[in-house]
């Protein structure tokens, strides 16, 4: 089949989770024998309006950032010419959506030049706004951000109402839709996310692979890889760094990514006294980011809310690196699969304090448990989450989509 994309990011270059999503999406689905395209928004710092993917090839369109309003509307008007280049290229049996500002103007003004329309729906829009503005955009108004808050919602509500399925990455996701939205169940499939077990597979020598990244041989070493913005738990983590007191001595926090909280996590870590506890990475590249979930001893998930799923914590578990989370989003649904011990009581300080104490005194008092909680960490990616197993069941997803159609 032919198969075109939408989306607000790039395949291309992946910075974050929407970005592997897209691309494991537009690779996997080419390697099973399909032809695809995307239409994305043009990403910042790069200006080619053409881009390959593999096989496929990624039409894109700027946007006006002047204020709501126009950037909606640019989105809208721009995303259509470029969906009509690629439809000329491409001739769409489906297309996919996986952002709703970008699907927005195909869907009110070319719907019927596709026969079939899904929805990847990796959070709630409103709910993200809501998190992202809340404390990283202060300025914003209570009376503006109520008003974008219904407009992505609204926005939100007439992609998801026009699409024959929607796509969800996990039960918690389609617990969401199902009530925010009102869509049926029948409409909705549950397609867990990935990780690529050749790529991120545990180190045949982890003391080289810390030499590389020229991380200390004697430290018990605990791993985050995020956005620095709030709804990742950054700065409870650094609070339960500072509970573990005596205990924090042996331990080296490495937190990597980008984000409008660096500074305040920066002077926290200076409150807290943990500079020789906690190093802020900056954006882990590619190349390195399986590196550092097979030097360390730990990887840590410490969401205070929204994860709709956390391919970290799968990517980390193919790497055979037990991961301790907190109980919120789709985090408990894998964690509970490889070990209940492994959630904290609470997204709060003091909970992932004593998760944390709890796994690494296992570690440490029971003889082999570490070693057998990595193999059980790499079977479960193995046998649940891999990128081939996703693309095979999107791919039914959309054969059904289409028959629906035909029907």
């Amino acid at each position: 089949m032919n198969i075109l994309m939408l989306a607000e990011v790039s395949a291309a270059t992946v910075i974050g989770g929407a970005e592997r999503v897209l691309r494991e999406q537009m690779l996997g689905l080419q390697g099973r024998g399909h032809w695809v395209g995307s239409v994305v928004r043009m990403p910042g710092g790069d200006s080619r309006p053409q881009m390959a993917v593999g096989a496929a090839v990624e039409h894109r369109y700027t946007v006006s950032r002047r204020n709501e309003p126009a950037f909606v509307l640019s989105s809208v008007v721009r995303s259509v010419r470029a969906f009509d280049r690629a439809r000329r290229d491409l001739a769409p049996d489906v297309a996919v959506i996986h952002q709703s500002v970008a699907g927005l103007g195909a869907l009110l003004r070319r719907r019927a030049s596709i026969g079939s329309w899904v929805y990847v729906c990796h959070s709630l829009a409103h709910e993200e706004y809501v998190s992202r503005t809340s404390k990283e955009l202060p300025a914003i108004g209570p009376v503006r951000r109520a008003l974008n808050r219904a407009a992505c919602l609204w926005i939100e509500r007439a992609v998801i109402r026009r699409c024959a399925r929607i796509v969800v990455l996990s039960e918690f996701m389609k617990r969401r839709v199902t009530a925010v939205h009102g869509v049926p169940e029948s409409r909705i499939r549950v397609v867990p996310g990935g990780a690529d077990p050749e790529r991120f597979r545990p180190p045949d020598d982890p003391t080289a692979v810390r030499r590389r990244l020229k991380l200390p041989d004697d430290k018990v070493i605990l791993f985050v890889v995020r956005n620095l913005v709030p709804r990742m738990g950054l700065d409870n983590l650094l609070q339960a760094m500072a509970k573990l007191g005596d205990e924090a001595g042996d331990l080296l926090l490495l937190i990597g990514g980008e984000g409008g909280l660096r500074r305040t996590l920066e002077r926290l870590i200076g409150e807290l006294r943990l500079a020789r506890h906690v190093r802020l990475l900056g954006f882990v590249e590619e190349e390195e980011l399986p590196l550092y979930y097979q030097a360390a001893d730990l990887v840590l998930m410490p969401t205070q809310e929204l994860e709709g799923f956390g391919l970290v914590t799968v990517e980390a578990l193919a790497c055979g690196t037990p991961v301790v989370g907190t109980p919120v989003g789709a985090i408990p649904e894998v964690l509970a699969r490889l070990d209940q011990r492994l959630i904290a009581e609470g997204n709060d300080g003091p909970s992932l304090a004593q998760a944390i104490r709890r796994t690494l005194c296992r570690f440490r008092d029971e003889p082999g448990e570490q070693e057998r909680l990595s193999r059980a960490a790499r079977q479960l990616v193995l046998n649940h989450y891999t990128w081939e197993r996703h693309n095979e069941q999107l791919e039914t997803v959309l054969t059904e989509a289409i028959k629906d159609r035909e029907g």
